[in-house]
């Protein structure tokens, strides 16, 4: 879905929304059918359609997902690769620190509804972006080669890029950092997702659903950072996310 228009968001009917809608995705509505179903009932915006979109999902999507969230991988034979979804991850670091609202979603993964463009007023903060990626991968260094994948279609994503690169190899000594720019980055990594020795950072469904393991690096972010999030979804649904410190 597109990004909506950011709004007011009255929690109460979102709770209410999103628990019907995991039901119906639950009982095998597709989302489109579920979503609808569920606006109509509510009559959500649609920056609350999309809050549900990305933020609620089936009890199978989330089952599946917190099974393949890790926090620490000591074996670094079998689990020597992290492959970045880039703009992905970075834009909720920059929601984090501009303060602006953001979920921790029911699969335990923090999400933002921003869009999926780095805004010319938010070039700003890419530096102190870049040092709190850094920090949190260097603190989880569980791998040997680091992959970030980039979006080549997003404006200045060779700066970008070779700028966050050059500090990460400062920062994470012994690991080998290299990266790729393509116009279609879900597709690209999704290629990486499925090998044995693979572990993704990224947020986007279809990617967590490709993928074997996950590091929820927008979710230790959000402890990082000492933020908190609008709705806790986890919480809501009485879901136990994987504590991801420094030591877990």
């Amino acid at each position: 879905m597109k990004p909506a228009k950011k709004q007011e968001i009255d929690v109460n009917k979102i709770m209410e929304a999103a628990y019907d809608y995991k039901f119906l995705l639950s009982r095998g509505y597709s989302h489109s059918l579920a979503l609808n179903t569920v606006s109509q009932r509510y009559m959500l915006n649609k920056y609350e359609k999309l809050l549900l979109f990305r933020c609620v999902h089936s009890t199978v999507y989330v089952h599946e997902t917190l099974k393949k969230i890790k926090c620490n991988y000591l074996d670094t034979a079998k689990h020597g690769l992290l492959v970045m979804d880039f703009y992905n991850i970075l834009l909720t670091i920059i929601a984090l620190i501009e303060h602006d609202i953001v979920f921790l979603c029911d699969d335990c993964l923090v999400r933002d509804l921003r869009g999926s463009k780095l805004r010319s007023s938010e070039r700003a903060f890419l530096t102190e972006s870049y040092s709190i990626l850094a920090d949190i991968l260097q603190q989880h260094q569980f791998f040997e080669e680091l992959i970030i994948v980039s979006d080549k279609n997003i404006s200045h994503s060779l700066e970008d890029t070779q700028t966050f690169v050059s500090i990460l190899h400062d920062k994470l000594r012994g690991v080998k950092v290299t990266y790729t720019l393509t116009t279609t980055p879900d597709t690209a990594i999704i290629s990486f997702a499925q090998k044995e020795n693979t572990v993704i950072t990224s947020t986007d469904s279809l990617i967590i659903e490709k993928s074997r393991r996950i590091l929820p690096l927008t979710t230790i972010a959000l402890s990082y950072m000492k933020a908190r999030p609008l709705i806790n979804f986890p919480q809501f649904f009485g879901l136990s996310c994987p504590t991801c410190s420094q030591n877990s």
